[in-house]
């Protein structure tokens, strides 16, 4: 049974919860100005829908046996959105959504809304559902968050839209969705492990919330001494509840669940697996720089995330090199 958008949805899923909110800033859009929401369509979905949003007011517009003297009109469009949190899309279920839209009239668009996590929605994992489109007459767009967010970021919004766009934003980080992780570089205080860390790239901490629960992150600087001496590439973070049962906190690399458990098990088994829940941190190489705190004091959590995107690194050795000799107050 459908449901009307709401800005206080009841929807348990955090899918449908997810698709809600982005109807809604949509809707938002078109309440505001129609032709707002008429541009975001445009960029998301191509020029097949300029101007498609919104009445249109004609005189004496001649038709096939007579000439009124005005006309309104509203171009017949559907859109259907799929949403996955991830990229993951059921093609036969996308093939249902085609199968049901064959019949409707003006232009039809099937949205594949997802987390297109490795790189921007892949064209040829689509081949068979766009061929399939096309015979139904629908046009089909795969879009990531990232795109959905940007096609949103009109220069010209209202203030109330705009901090509604970065309350969507927010949300997004939040449920790692976007890809603003790989902009981060997480520092850790590694005063104790440090030589663990570095001989067997891992970084071990209880699995717990407050100060050791970590924002996903592609990045991982070994600190001590008031200065980050060490950086890597984060590969995976795995919980290790106990020692039979595990969890894939997240994951930065495309390897399977099992192979990145066994590796968490395996390197943490030279250090102390005694205790249990842990989050392990899996690193990949180590490479050396001299990132400097030069306020006063040490750092006043376990924690402390730095945003690189400004950097413009190629991978964790470029970072580490261009880092070195660098302050925490001007990177």
């Amino acid at each position: 049974m459908s449901k009307n958008i709401r800005l206080f949805s009841n929807y348990i899923q955090r899918e449908n919860q997810t698709t809600n909110y982005c109807l809604l800033i949509l809707k938002l859009l078109y309440e505001e100005n129609p032709k707002f929401l008429s541009e975001v369509l445009s960029t998301l979905l191509g020029e097949r829908l300029s101007g498609a949003v919104g009445v249109k007011f004609s005189q004496q517009n001649r038709g096939t046996k007579s000439v009124p003297d005005g006309t309104i009109s509203q171009e017949a469009f559907s859109i259907v959105i799929e949403t996955k949190r991830d990229n993951r899309f059921n093609l036969e279920q996308l093939s249902r959504h085609l199968e049901s839209m064959k019949e409707q009239p003006g232009i039809k668009v099937l949205m594949a809304l997802g987390n297109f996590e490795w790189e921007e929605p892949n064209p040829e994992a689509f081949q068979d559902i766009d061929r399939l489109a096309e015979e139904m007459g629908v046009a089909f767009a795969p879009v990531s968050f990232e795109q959905f967010l940007q096609a949103l970021k009109l220069s010209y919004l209202p203030k109330n839209l705009v901090d509604a766009i970065a309350d969507l934003e927010e949300y997004m980080n939040e449920e790692n969705l976007l890809p603003s992780w790989k902009y981060h570089l997480d520092v850790v205080n590694c005063r104790v492990s440090f030589d663990d860390v570095l001989q067997h790239q891992i970084y071990v901490c209880p699995a717990t919330d407050g100060s050791y629960n970590h924002r996903r992150s592609l990045y991982f600087g070994m600190y001590r001494n008031k200065r980050v001496e060490q950086i890597a590439k984060i590969e995976a973070v795995v919980d290790l509840e106990s020692e039979e049962t595990s969890s894939i906190k997240w994951k930065n690399i495309d390897k399977f669940d099992l192979e990145l458990v066994e590796m968490a098990r395996s390197r943490r088994s030279q250090i102390d697996n005694s205790w249990y829940p842990a989050r392990v941190f899996i690193l990949a190489d180590l490479h050396s720089t001299d990132f400097v705190k030069t306020s006063p004091g040490g750092m006043q959590s376990s924690k402390q995330y730095f945003d690189i995107s400004q950097v413009n690194v190629i991978d964790a050795e470029d970072l580490a090199r261009k880092l070195m000799g660098k302050n925490w107050e001007n990177y």
